[in-house]
This record gives structure tokens, C-alpha cells and sequence, in this order.
């Protein structure tokens, strides 16, 4: 089940990040979010609750992403309304390899249908190969890389239906 977040649910949402967060820096991949850069102080400078969706197994959190209308900081070209953003695509690791990830792309891939969208853009860490290829996997084609302030290299997808 996936549901639309409510402000009761930051603590999850947080939980679901930090969760993320504690498995890179444990296996030591390159990531641009912190403990600090999860937290809703600086998620809401970005984001709306309403952005967020939860996915839940068994009653269960497990996994969450927003999904936003414009990305002015990768891809200030295109025009709000014409294509869906995901951003912060989560699963906790003990539900890794379940299916979920496909889930949630799944889930915004109809929402696009509905609102008569015709492309959903993302971006992830350039050296994540092995995230890069569930995007691939999910029909999303590599369309460019864009260099942070912090020096990642971000790789930058979309679908289009």
C-alpha cells in the first residue's frame, strides 16, 4: 500500500532516509545526503509533505520518495507540468529486493498517466551503478550527468510513456 505522507508522518519519512543513510556511509558509498540533509528542517526548505508518499508492507513502513511538479536545480529547462519528478526514492534495507522500488515507480508512472503527463525525470548519484541499473531496468534512459557544488557527478534520467 502506498499513501500520500501528512505531517504525522515526518518522523517516518525521516526514519526511512536515516535508515538509507546509515547503510551508505556503512559501505561506504559516495552520497551527498548526511544525517542533517534528511531531517524535515531541511527537507521542507525543498519540499512539501504532500510531495511524499509512504509505501508500507505488512502495515509495515517501508520505503518512501517524493514526487514534485518542477526540478529547478537539474532540469531548470523544463517547463512545470510537463513531466513528474522523484526524488528521495527510499526503501529501508530490510525490505531490499522485495519488489518495492518497482512499486513506487510504478505508482508514479500511473499518477503521470492520470494527469496526463508523458515523462518522469530523476537523478542519482553517477557512481551508484547498481541503482542506476533498477532505473534502467524501469524503462528510464540515461540523458545526462551534472556536476554539484559538492563535486558528485549526479546522472540524470527519464521515461517517457
Amino acid at each position: 500500500m502506498i499513501k500520500q505522507a501528512e505531517e504525522k508522518d515526518i518522523p517516518t519519512i525521516e526514519g526511512i532516509l536515516l535508515d538509507a543513510v546509515i547503510w551508505m556511509k556503512k559501505n561506504e558509498l559516495q552520497n551527498q545526503w548526511n544525517e542533517d540533509s534528511i531531517k524535515w528542517s531541511s527537507l521542507s526548505k525543498e519540499y512539501h509533505i504532500n510531495d511524499f508518499y509512504i509505501s508500507y508492507l505488512n502495515g509495515v513502513p517501508a520505503a518512501c520518495m517524493a514526487i514534485t511538479a518542477s526540478d529547478q536545480k537539474y532540469w531548470p529547462e523544463i517547463p512545470k507540468g510537463n513531466s513528474l519528478y522523484i526524488h528521495k526514492l527510499t526503501v529501508k534495507r530490510e525490505f531490499a529486493g522485495k519488489g518495492i522500488s518497482k512499486e513506487l515507480i510504478d505508482f508514479v508512472k500511473k499518477l503521470s498517466l492520470k494527469k496526463d503527463i508523458d515523462s518522469l525525470r530523476l537523478d542519482c548519484n553517477f557512481e551508484r551503478s547498481k541503482l542506476r541499473k533498477i532505473y534502467e531496468n524501469e524503462g528510464f534512459i540515461y540523458s545526462g550527468k551534472k556536476k554539484l557544488e559538492n563535486h558528485y557527478d549526479m546522472a540524470l534520467y527519464v521515461w517517457h510513456r
